[in-house]
């Protein structure tokens, strides 16, 4: 009798084979853990308080192009100083959690939705959306025209023609005309730039290093040594530092800002600064009031 033969599976149809190495750094929405999994992995448990939660994967197709990767210095500043944190909000609930800088996504303990951490690069002509709680670093040959852009920070050095809202910190590090909107938290004109607001710009402090012209919505004005500010402010506080310049209106302690509100037309989900309280939390859509013509009165 001879021995029994088995049949070699076919190479072809061959399961769980594991061809894709790469990893991903996965947050832990419920006690804020990170760990890194495969790519390949749609769900993963938390190795510190073994809770369940789903996994993002890596962009593909166009967005993979605008997707910031670490460069050498980045590298080095984690080998000197360790990996940081930084504090993300969320843009449907605005709930704020403390999370490492190498989290690539998490979910919001809150309310539940998905908060994309990456940062992004643009370099080009572009007008889609994004929306991420990392940094936007729009490059001086890029030109950004969408009307939703949502970030946890900014740095502008090319040209805003779009709608920008950011939760942090917005820098910007250019020369010429900013026609776009932004709404953000910080606002700062570095040195050595000279930027001209087009639109009411609103945002809790408001710093100018270098030279600006706008109308400024804000709780605190900043003029550091050597900046330059022309325009009108509405402001709770304003600090001038020796060798600051200001020239304008000013408009100190105003409970109520009698500015007209300027119609843009935004994505109706996007969180953006409530126009009463100037604080980040979901949006608040208001019509605004009808003109009524020579003939109607």
């Amino acid at each position: 009798m001879s021995p029994p033969t088995f049949a070699r599976p076919d190479p072809s149809v061959a399961k769980n084979q594991r061809r894709n190495t790469e990893k991903l750094s996965a947050v832990c929405p419920h006690c804020g853990h990170v760990q890194d999994e495969s790519v390949l992995l749609r769900t993963t448990i938390c190795r510190k308080c073994r809770n369940e939660y789903p996994l993002e994967h890596a962009p593909d197709g166009q967005d993979a192009k605008i997707v910031k990767t670490p460069g050498f210095f980045d590298k080095l500043n984690k080998m000197m100083f360790g990996i940081k944190e930084r504090e993300v909000v969320c843009f449907t609930c605005a709930h704020t959690q403390i999370l490492s800088t190498e989290a690539q996504s998490t979910m919001c303990p809150d309310c539940g939705s998905y908060i994309d951490l990456r940062d992004f690069k643009i370099t080009t002509p572009f007008s889609r959306s994004v929306q991420t709680a990392g940094e936007l670093h729009i490059a001086p040959k890029g030109d950004v025209t969408s009307t939703k852009i949502a970030c946890g920070s900014a740095k502008i050095e090319g040209s805003l023609r779009g709608y920008l809202v950011c939760t942090g910190t917005a820098t910007l590090r250019m020369k010429g005309r900013v026609t776009g909107g932004i709404d953000c938290k910080n606002l700062v004109v570095d040195k050595k730039a000279d930027v001209e607001f087009v639109r009411t710009m609103k945002c809790k402090e408001f710093t100018v290093r270098g030279k600006s012209q706008a109308k400024i919505i804000a709780d605190k004005v900043i003029i550091d040594k050597g900046g330059w500010l022309e325009g009108t402010v509405y402001a709770r506080a304003i600090t001038v530092e020796k060798g600051g310049v200001f020239c304008g209106e000013l408009f100190i302690g105003q409970d109520e800002l009698d500015v007209a509100p300027e119609p843009i037309e935004e994505d109706k989900e996007l969180a953006r600064f409530d126009e009463d309280d100037i604080g980040y939390g979901p949006i608040k859509w208001q019509e605004p009031p009808r003109v009524k013509d020579d003939d109607e009165i």
